[in-house]
């Protein structure tokens, strides 16, 4: 991993921290390239059918940079006349699962202020995470900045996450985490973002999901898996776009001090994919959505036998 890191990453900055939330991963050294496809020549069809069925990821380069915000947002001044000066929250360190380490020296002050401190580059680590972006939101003036895909022209809204959230950044790594419903294109509108992905394939999923939610790779527990696990590695560049599946295990950092801004764009996944009972992740999507009981305990076995039935349709055709 050493001359992988040093060859891309201002290594005096952010080396420390991408060993921080990589190192531990055997394999990470001979990390697997994630495909590369072009959004001016990536068709909804070929997008839908080679990528999202099938659950894999795939880099669509210059995904985004049709939009204005590629432009508009790395302006301080435009960021202070388009948003109201409403309170929001900051943060001065990485994006943690644990809700009580996130709240650690958290701090409330107006949005002006944090744009100007952004700006500034008074702090090591600056984060304003996971911003909704709604036609009656807060920052409803900027939705007009993402005009959208060429790619995904009519994506439909997603079961669980917001449809649109950013995140504001200098130097804020998110820690591992995976999906468990929709789909996600992670698009770097500023700055660039390494991102380690795990296929659900992995060996000891249950072991590693809970090692990974529990961050435990942030107190040096050993991790406790000799498989030689190769990661998937891409650095999203500014006007590209990720496609993240549901089920893929990921961190992300930046590579290096400057601004960066993402937007996290997500839609409903194809029924197919919450059929396939032999990912270990499908499995527990199942059992959290049945157990304890509550409204969807009864809902959550019809939604398998549809799903799962679709599954192996596609799986009989050959398309899985």
């Amino acid at each position: 991993m050493r001359d992988f890191l040093e060859s891309k990453t201002d290594v005096d900055e952010m080396k420390p921290i991408m060993d921080r939330f990589l190192s531990f991963i055997p394999g990470v050294g001979k990390p697997l390239p994630v495909p590369v496809v072009d959004a001016e020549t990536l068709t909804e069809k070929e997008f839908t059918q080679k990528w999202v069925s099938c659950n894999k990821p795939c880099l669509v380069k210059k995904a985004v940079a049709h939009w204005p915000a590629v432009e508009k947002w790395r302006d301080k001044e435009y960021w202070l006349s388009k948003c109201d000066n409403f309170d929001i929250n900051v943060y001065p360190h990485q994006n943690f699962n644990n809700k009580e380490k996130q709240n650690t020296d958290k701090e409330v002050m107006p949005f002006h202020k944090a744009i100007e401190r952004l700006f500034e580059n008074r702090d090591y680590i600056f984060s304003l995470p996971s911003e909704q972006i709604t036609e009656e939101g807060r920052f409803s003036k900027i939705k007009a900045d993402m005009p959208g895909f060429t790619f995904l022209p009519q994506a439909e809204n997603p079961r669980y996450y917001e449809r649109m959230r950013f995140f504001s950044y200098r130097r804020a790594a998110t820690g591992w985490h995976y999906h468990g419903v929709d789909e996600t294109l992670m698009c770097q509108v500023n700055g660039t973002k390494r991102v380690a992905l795990l296929s659900p394939d992995m060996p000891r999923p249950d072991y590693i999901t809970r090692y990974l939610q529990e961050e435990n790779y942030l107190n040096d527990d050993p991790f406790q898996v000799q498989d030689n696990i190769a990661p998937f590695m891409v650095d999203v560049e500014e006007g590209d776009a990720l496609y993240i599946p549901p089920y893929w295990h990921h961190v992300v950092v930046p590579v290096d001090g400057e601004i960066g801004f993402t937007v996290a764009f997500c839609w409903k996944s194809p029924l197919h994919i919450l059929g396939n009972f032999s990912n270990y992740f499908v499995r527990a999507l199942y059992k959290q959505g049945m157990w304890p009981i509550n409204k969807n305990t009864l809902f959550m076995p019809l939604l398998g036998c549809y799903a799962g039935m679709l599954h192996l349709i596609r799986k009989m055709s050959g398309r899985v």
